[in-house]
């Protein structure tokens, strides 16, 4: 720096960073009691002593900052591992998301959602209008058996086209023909099975007179009066029929259908018919569900409307449901060969009888393809997953084997991370297995209707046994896929938490995730106070309104509308007030207020606190869009562009020795880096120190730092008043007298020490040098350093006014005894005068 001056030809850069450097100089001594600070150990160090080192911290980086092309070695490999790990998230980015959209565009394809919903919304609406206004048994055998348009029997046993023609059935060997449409192109496959569960499985049903042929047969087989077993293993039962053919030679009137007994019993057994809730089926009875155990009877498809009439009216005149009659299956299964890939859909009515006289019903649908892919772009979905996910299970073996070859294979696993890639992985390969599953459910389901489509419309009541083991196939593919299904709904969800990964490496994003990360310990206390508070509410509720309101009726459906009501603030009052207004009242209200007013709001108000103190908290890092156009400008200049792991090794080599990092020293290093690059990570570096110089300046140090500042003020105070006070007592006995110094007791007489033992402090605090020898070699002031000629010149001065003070005090001594003898003097002479 000296020579700068005498140096005028030293090149731009120099001069710059001499100038940086003589800034840095200047302001490096107001850091001195920072350093004694940070000397000193852990123990050691007080609340003021941590203060002065983050404040030295935020000063260091602070000056840092204002410095364009200069930043700290430490801060730089803090930057660039940053970007490793931003690079490393945003590159599985890619990654995750082809694995997210291969599985789900894979598990569409496979459901066919869209084309499911337009056939199954059909049927479900036709079947919701034919029971809907069915409110007893009778009224129930009346929906069965009436022939009124959209009826049950005219929807699914209408064998005439829009035109009133009569439908075809078999035209050749392999075509059926258009018999047994429903809804124009669903096709009936094998029968119709009506299935009922009892609470005894003795035989039962009235005594019947046939009428006809079906009837007769009906009565010699007594099917659906005897359970399945029963019907398998033993002959018929013999029935009188009566003379219904002879009657019907004569030409004479068929009579109308009899009822026997069907008196009293029969008005008992009318019970009204509810939509069953799902929440309600654990409040039913339980019975057994062996197949083996049930009644069952057939509608076959072959038969004419009237003839199927005619054989729903026999079980109904022989009172096939009665008070023992626990629930009532039908189910059919329907071909459609029109949307796409050939599928059969199966619909189920349930009717279950409660004990308390209700009877409820409920229909549900599902859809059994047929053929496993539906075309090309569904072979290669799943081929494209099964190979992301074998490349993601070999890696995380992979990884798993690096982690056991050094003994560390719990830490690993245990991770959080780990273990949830781990399960993205297990239920990807259990997915996979339902898949093959369900290319083996498909062939046995294929297999099990062959046997029917050889056979045409000539169904009858000989091939139960092929209807039988149709139907048994049919309910378990449906019981497996039903539940596969749900797996390949909920792992859409658990791969979502797969992006949490990628997205935490991008600052701004990451703010959003450590949010959702660190609001779980407020969130779990919150609940320990709401779910108490939110279950007395459920199950007061449920005493209050379920003796008459079905969504309050059991403790599951209770929550269900009681969760409803805290997030819609909406509810049925009318109902709900209609008897125990009070009680309705106070319960509403108390609930408004506390649950949905107070916890929902108090839910809020953590997220946004901790969202605030977060994001004060957190690095704010660039935007989403710098991100992404800092990674475009990186592969638009990918062969110079210096990798991130080049740029950490080189740091942390070369920091040993140097605390610094300039653009020069980069470019030295790299001389082919872009200048981009360089731009981008000396920006990172400045930001990055702005934010180290200024992370501590929060509420809570800023508390602390003035609590230290008055600390420290007021010990400085007092020393002002001390000085201040030895000054005017005895100016010199501060400079000359020697002080103890503080924290060290004073010697006791007895020890038979000297002052020169005791330590001492002199003005300003600091210790006296002393050595025992040897002593230094002697050094004249005049040609010395710097710093002893400028002490030389004070001892001269000081040597100068201690010579003037001894030469006033010889004066003023002087000047005493020239007084003092003159006053004796004159006391003589006026002595000699008196005498």
């Amino acid at each position: 720096l000296k020579r700068r001056e005498s140096c005028p030809s030293l090149p731009d850069h120099i001069l710059k960073d001499l100038t940086i450097l003589e800034r840095f100089l200047s302001w490096l001594p107001n850091m001195s009691s920072v350093q004694r600070a940070a000397e000193k150990s852990v123990k050691e160090r007080k609340g003021a002593d941590n203060i002065r080192i983050k404040a030295g911290h935020m000063l260091t980086f602070d000056h840092l900052v204002l410095q364009p092309d200069i930043v700290e070695r430490q801060v730089a490999r803090k930057v660039v591992r940053k970007n490793m790990i931003r690079a490393a998230g945003c590159l599985s980015l890619p990654l995750t998301l082809m694995y997210f959209l291969t599985y789900v565009i894979a598990a569409r394809l496979h459901e066919d959602i869209t084309n499911v919903f337009f056939l199954e919304s059909t049927v479900r609406m036709r079947t919701d209008a034919q029971f809907q206004d069915a409110n007893t048994i009778e009224e129930l055998w009346d929906a069965f058996t009436s022939t009124e348009y959209q009826s049950f029997l005219d929807v699914f046993f209408h064998q005439y086209d829009a035109y009133g023609y009569q439908q075809s059935r078999n035209l050749t060997e392999n075509i059926y023909g258009d018999w047994g449409l429903v809804e124009t192109y669903n096709q009936i496959q094998g029968a119709v099975r009506f299935y009922q569960v009892r609470k005894s499985t003795a035989d039962y049903g009235l005594d019947y007179t046939c009428s006809s042929s079906i009837s007769c047969n009906l009565c010699e087989l007594n099917e659906g009066f005897q359970t399945i077993d029963m019907f398998t293993s033993r002959a018929p039962v013999a029935t009188n029929c009566g003379d219904w053919s002879a009657r019907r030679l004569a030409n004479e009137e068929e009579p109308e259908t009899i009822k026997l007994n069907a008196t009293e019993e029969t008005r008992a057994a009318e019970r009204r018919l509810h939509m069953q809730r799902p929440e309600l089926r654990g409040s039913f009875p339980e019975v057994a569900t062996d197949h083996e155990d049930g009644f069952r009877f057939w509608l076959f498809p072959y038969e004419t409307q009237a003839q199927a009439v005619e054989r729903l009216n026999y079980f109904r005149d022989r009172q096939w449901i009665d008070e023992d009659t626990v629930s009532v299956e039908v189910r059919m299964y329907l071909m459609n060969a029109e949307l796409g890939r050939n599928r059969l859909e199966e619909l189920t009515l349930t009717f279950v009888i409660s004990e308390a006289g209700s009877v409820y019903y409920e229909r549900s649908l599902q859809t059994l393809f047929l053929a496993f892919w539906q075309n090309g772009m569904s072979m290669m979905a799943d081929g494209c997953f099964f190979i992301i996910l074998l490349m993601t299970a070999i890696y995380r073996i992979w990884h798993m084997w690096k982690a056991f070859l050094v003994s560390n294979l719990f830490k690993h696993l245990t991770s959080l991370g780990t273990a949830w890639e781990w399960v993205i992985v297990l239920v990807g390969w259990y997915n996979l297995y339902g898949f093959y599953n369900m290319m083996q459910w498909e062939a046995d389901v294929i297999d099990a209707l062959e046997p029917l489509h050889r056979k045409g419309w000539e169904i009858t009541q000989d091939d139960s046994d092929a209807l039988a083991y149709f139907f048994e196939t049919c309910t378990t593919v449906s019981t497996g896929v039903a539940a596969i299904r749900v797996i390949f709904a909920q792992y859409s969800i658990v791969l979502m938490f797969r992006f949490f990964v990628s997205f935490g490496s991008q600052p701004r994003l990451a703010i959003v995730l450590r949010t959702m990360q660190n609001v779980l310990t407020d969130f779990y206390h919150f609940l320990i106070v709401f779910l108490p508070t939110f279950m007395a509410y459920v199950i007061s509720g449920s005493l209050i309104f379920g003796r008459r309101i079905e969504s309050f009726a059991t403790i599951q459906s209770s929550f269900g509308t009681c969760f409803r009501i805290a997030m819609e603030s909406e509810y049925d009052w009318v109902d709900m007030s209609a008897e125990f207004f009070w009680a309705a009242a106070l319960w509403a209200w108390s609930f408004l207020l506390l649950v949905v007013l107070l916890f929902l709001n108090m839910v809020l108000a953590i997220i946004l606190d901790i969202y605030n103190e977060t994001r004060e908290s957190s690095f704010p890092g660039e935007a989403i869009w710098e991100t992404v156009s800092q990674f475009m400008a990186r592969t638009r200049r990918y062969r110079k562009w210096v990798p991130d792991r080049t740029l950490d090794t080189t740091l942390h080599v070369q920091g040993v020795d140097k605390g610094m990092l300039t653009r020069q020293d980069l470019e030295l290093e790299f001389p082919d880096m872009p200048d981009k690059q360089k731009d981008q990570f000396f920006e990172a570096c400045r930001i990055e120190m702005k934010w180290e110089s200024a992370k501590d300046l929060t509420r809570k140090n800023l508390l602390k730092l003035t609590g230290s500042v008055m600390d420290a003020l007021d010990l400085a105070h007092k020393a002002v008043d001390r000085v201040v006070e030895d000054e005017r007592e005895d100016p010199l006995a501060s400079w000359v007298a020697p002080v103890l110094a503080s924290g060290v007791p004073e010697a006791k007489v007895s020890d038979n020490v000297s002052f020169l033992s005791k330590p001492a402090e002199a003005k300003g605090g600091k210790h006296p040098l002393m050595e025992t020898g040897p002593y230094p070699e002697y050094v004249s002031g005049e040609d010395g350093p710097e710093w002893l000629q400028e002490t030389w010149t004070l001892l001269k001065d000081q040597r100068r006014w201690i010579e003037y003070a001894n030469w006033h005090l010889q004066l003023m001594q002087w000047q005493i005894q020239q007084a003092t003898e003159s006053r004796k003097y004159a006391e003589g002479a006026a002595g000699a005068a008196v005498l």
